[in-house]
């Protein structure tokens, strides 16, 4: 019998793990995201690029051109998943964690696990969703430790991650994992701490160096813009006046029509009655499938107000005037302080104190300078990795 001859055999693809909290969706982590696997589609466009993250479907319809070997999973999300009996018991559940890495025993997962143990790289990527307020994403930590004890060739990646706060058994198990990795970057001097290394940067600072100015939508049809969120810090009705007294504070006419910006959708919107009620001039809903369509909204003399860590960030790389919203919660302080560290000039308002007195926003115009020269570092580190 004459066998087909199917001529040289093809080297595999490299295949490279990421892993992220994007789909749920939430603006900051899919931007994240998406400047990573854009990254990879220009410098390795040949390989396996394989996503675990909490909500796959959600992810594959946002990011289904994006890479042309794109796969997405959820297998080191669902393993947490399955320790949440054990959520008051850390040392336990890494335990587990090690076992299902080690030897399996998880039916559903099972298939996962395997595969993420035939991977060239994995790779954390930037976001504060490993500290003391989700302390269960710890053993994220610890199944990639354990996947490194297994397979020594794997090189583990963890990039523009915020680790703080951390306390505790989780702050050890973190700390022991972390020095399994072989490259590590946090974008926080507190989180620098906890890795034992300098900080670094964001990773959306990644996006801004693969696009240049296209992750702008220019000429947008409002100049100030408004994103109060309520998970993590709940609802503040005395944010909405706080926030309204700021922008005519800011320079902003009454007659003109405001953005409130829904970072995570429908989430954000909740203080849309408020706002129409309290704003003299038109108050506008800005979705997320707007943004993630269009680009981040920029025009001339811009001001934000905003609770979240990446409106900051990005609004102040545009070039707005600003106020960073606080609520007295130290995971939040910590974030929007990381960025004020690094020059943004913006405001700060604490909206936690009885009285909230209102602020004008501010800016420093050295800021978008100095943004493209930390986007140049990031593009740096993204490419010493790949």
């Amino acid at each position: 019998m004459k066998w087909f001859n199917a001529g040289p055999r093809k080297s595999r693809a490299r295949r490279h793990y990421l892993v992220s909290t994007a789909g749920q969706p939430n603006w900051g982590d899919e931007f994240i995201t998406r400047a990573w696997i854009r990254f990879l589609a220009k410098s390795d466009p040949d390989s396996e690029i394989w996503l675990d993250c909490p909500n796959p479907s959600h992810s594959s319809l946002l990011l289904k051109d994006e890479h042309p070997h794109l796969h997405v999973v959820n297998t080191l999300w669902q393993l947490v998943w399955n320790t949440s009996d054990l959520l008051d018991d850390s040392e336990a559940a890494a335990q587990k964690i090690r076992g299902w890495i080690r030897d399996g025993g998880t039916p559903r997962e099972d298939f996962g696990i395997d595969l993420l143990r035939s991977m060239d790289t994995v790779h954390l990527l930037g976001g504060g969703y490993i500290n003391q307020l989700w302390k269960a994403n710890v053993l994220l930590l610890v199944a990639l430790a354990q996947l490194k004890e297994l397979n020594p060739k794997v090189l583990l990646y963890g990039t523009g991650l915020g680790l703080a706060p951390l306390k505790g058994i989780d702050l050890f198990l973190a700390r022991t994992s972390l020095t399994a990795f072989d490259h590590m970057s946090v974008r926080d001097s507190r989180s620098a701490d906890i890795a034992g290394t300098e900080r670094g940067f964001d990773d959306a600072f990644l996006e801004i160096a693969n696009t240049g100015s296209d992750w702008l939508e220019q000429n947008a049809s409002a100049r100030a813009f408004v994103c109060l969120q309520q998970d993590v810090v709940g609802r503040n009705p005395k944010a909405v006046k706080a926030a309204v007294d700021s922008l005519l504070l800011s320079g902003v006419e009454k007659s003109e029509p405001i953005f409130l910006v829904e970072a995570i959708p429908p989430e954000d919107s909740w203080s849309l009655d408020l706002f129409k009620d309290q704003w003299p001039g038109e108050v506008w809903l800005l979705p997320f499938s707007h943004l993630w369509n269009y680009g981040f909204p920029n025009a001339a003399d811009t001001v934000w107000i905003s609770s979240r860590f990446h409106m900051h960030l990005l609004g102040a790389c545009a070039g707005a005037r600003g106020i960073a919203m606080g609520f007295g919660n130290e995971y939040y302080d910590i974030k929007h302080g990381s960025l004020m560290d690094l020059g943004t000039g913006w405001a700060n308002l604490d909206v936690s104190v009885d009285h909230p007195a209102p602020v004008s926003a501010t800016a420093s115009s050295k800021f978008p300078a100095e943004s493209l020269r930390i986007a140049r570092k990031k593009k740096r580190e993204a490419n010493q990795l790949y």
